[in-house]
């Protein structure tokens, strides 16, 4: 049986999101994966028939479904709108996460929060002590890490595309690191 990936990443808000979808299908299948994309939907659920509250709580409830029936979670975390990942993909992280699923996240993008954030919301003032803060003078997390560390440190962050982090996966599977159900 191969392990089921939910999807979860802001591609979903790109005017070609199903075209971006199908790529990302199509990797996960050449890796022996299968994909559970939020733009799969629900067939037994009409959207076009809702609007509002009405329709974010069915897609709310529609993709916690699909992610319960994950057996881990693939996060797109590269910065969106800013410095930090989308919102909704870092809650579907977490939200796996506290289920128990596997978490794999991946970013393209620098390699440190204070890289991050000094590339996309600057200035960012180093002192001597390693510490940094934003132009807001907040402190900027520095662990090493690409983004907040309860993000980083919830499974494994590949520093790389999409499909470094579906590989990983596969390889994560064919070692047996992850199990599928």
């Amino acid at each position: 049986m191969s392990a089921r990936l939910y999807l979860a990443g802001f591609e979903v808000f790109a005017p070609d999101g199903e075209q971006r979808a199908a790529k990302m299908r199509q990797i996960c299948a050449d890796h022996g994966l299968e994909p559970i994309s939020p733009l799969d939907g629900d067939k037994s659920t009409n959207l076009d028939e809702l609007s509002g509250t009405d329709l974010a709580a069915a897609i709310f409830r529609i993709n916690v479904e699909m992610i319960e029936r994950a057996d881990a979670v693939v996060g797109n975390l590269n910065p969106f709108r800013g410095p930090d990942p989308d919102a909704g993909t870092c809650w579907e992280v977490g939200y796996g996460y506290g289920r128990g699923k596997a978490v794999y996240v991946y970013t393209e993008g620098p390699s440190t929060a204070i890289d991050r954030t000094e590339l996309h919301y600057p200035p960012v003032t180093r002192h001597e002590d390693g510490s940094a803060v934003d132009r807001d003078g907040m402190t900027i997390e520095n662990f090493g890490q690409p983004f907040n560390l309860m993000l980083a440190c919830c499974g494994t962050a590949v520093q790389g595309t999409f499909e470094d982090c579906v590989r990983q996966v596969a390889e994560d599977v064919k070692a047996g690191k992850l199990p599928v159900s």
